[in-house]
């Protein structure tokens, strides 16, 4: 046998030797620590947001052009328009559409009253005229009849023009946005000359003489916080300031993406210090939660399950062999760079913090320092 054709046979046995033999397992570096469990002195610290009490949306009722927006003393006692941040009363007219053609359905319905008017004075005339007649049987009965249908027509027309001044009237008084009641401006959507149609917002106002401070908690805390519970509330914009709030609301599911529960605080807020979209803090001592035992985890070792849910990947050493399981768990309050699990995983239980987004689910990883 040619010297060639042995190099190709030996070349075709090495080959096929070579892909029998699958390529090495990936092994991916981590890092690990072990669940922890909070300290009985921590201070649990939930982030909540400032909103108004109640807010309303101002809409039109009638279309057209806007003609007039409200106007406020500015700068160097110049004046501006109305704008997020200023303060209205109520009854103030917000903002005006052009009314000319509004005025003249008025005017136009006006006449058609007065012209029923006069056409039900002369009805009325005739028909006491052959009333009067009809008693001495001096006028023929379908006379009479002509003239009561007549005055009856005339008082119908008299109704009906009545109805139509009192609609046109009630457009024209829709063509101004008037505020209902006191409150805040926090949007205006419209400019002069902009083309609204009815059900258009032109403006946002909110009572923020209250104020609704929200949070959430975990199930953890619902036992701990109930309605008509104080609680003491911090803002960095005002930090010498506390101010006490009285839970008004808790909700009765959780968010299904966050798993925690939204509370919120009722603020008297005359002073207009608290503002709506401000960030704000609530502690409550771990004193509160004694027989409950809190583990937390570095924020590094949270990922998202495929339900969209969290959950943490715990490393698992069998046969001198590691690889990293997928455990969802229940998420509480972040603490610093650390996070509450309120459920699914247990104190001491070895966790990956670092290379937890590489890895996936029965993955053989490293441990390493």
């Amino acid at each position: 046998m040619p010297f060639f054709h042995i190099l190709v046979i030996f070349a075709s046995v090495f080959l096929t030797a070579c892909d029998n033999n699958p390529p090495p397992a990936i092994v991916t570096p981590v890092r690990v620590e072990q669940a922890q469990a909070l300290a009985d002195d921590s201070k649990l610290a939930y982030s909540a947001q400032v909103i108004p009490e109640t807010q309303v949306d101002l809409a039109f009722r009638t279309d057209g052009y806007i003609d007039e927006i409200m106007r406020v003393p500015g700068v160097a006692e110049a004046e501006r328009l109305l704008q997020p941040g200023d303060t209205v009363r109520a009854g103030d007219v917000l903002a005006r559409v052009k009314d000319e053609q509004y005025r003249d359905q008025v005017a136009k319905a006006r006449a058609n009253l007065d012209k029923a008017k006069a056409a039900l004075v002369k009805g009325e005339q005739d028909f006491k005229r052959a009333d009067a007649l009809n008693k001495t049987n001096s006028i023929t009965g379908p006379d009479y009849d002509a003239a009561r249908k007549e005055y009856e027509t005339a008082l119908a027309a008299v109704d009906g023009a009545r109805a139509q001044l009192d609609e046109a009237q009630l457009k024209l008084s829709e063509t101004a946005l008037v505020a209902p009641r006191d409150g805040t401006v926090q949007q205006r959507n419209i400019e002069l000359g902009t083309l609204v149609r009815a059900g258009t917002v032109g403006f946002v106002i909110a009572n923020t003489s209250v104020v609704k401070v929200v949070f959430g908690i975990p199930d953890i805390m619902l036992a701990r916080v109930k309605l008509g519970s104080e609680l003491n509330i911090h803002t960095d914009s005002l930090p010498n300031r506390e101010f006490t709030g009285v839970v008004t609301e808790v909700a009765p599911a959780a968010d299904q993406r966050t798993r925690v529960f939204e509370v919120s605080v009722r603020v008297d807020n005359g002073d207009g210090a608290l503002r709506a979209g401000m960030v704000a803090s609530l502690q409550v001592d771990k004193s509160l939660l004694a027989d409950i035992t809190l583990t937390v985890v570095p924020l590094s070792a949270i990922v998202q399950d495929k339900g969209g849910g969290f959950a943490v990947f715990v490393a698992q050493t069998t046969g001198g062999k590691t690889t990293a399981r997928l455990r969802p768990v229940s998420t509480g309050q972040i603490l610093g760079n650390r996070i509450a699990i309120t459920d699914g995983l247990a104190v001491g239980e070895p966790v990956i913090v670092t290379g937890a987004a590489q890895v996936s689910d029965n993955q053989v990883v490293n441990i390493v320092p």
